[in-house]
């Protein structure tokens, strides 16, 4: 019995964490420098993985970088 409860867990969380915007990368490039930074989902960090992305490029766009790329627009 309790195989299976832990094997319902395991698939239930593993089904959790298994979305797609878990992988969500987005890269900037400060255009003086030219230094690239890549902001990325923790997915220990919370469930927002949106909002998680969202803020990095959010800080990053204010301290003078540029968005590269983001594979949430690709």
């Amino acid at each position: 019995m309790n195989k299976i409860i832990s094997f319902t867990l395991v698939a239930v969380l593993a089904g959790c964490a298994g979305t797609s915007s878990t992988s969500r990368i987005a890269v900037l490039q400060h255009p003086e420098t030219k230094q690239t930074v890549e902001c990325r989902v923790n997915p220990l960090a919370s469930f927002n993985n949106k909002a998680q992305v969202d803020n990095c490029i959010d800080a990053y766009t204010k301290a003078g970088y540029l968005l590269v790329a983001d594979s949430a627009q690709m």
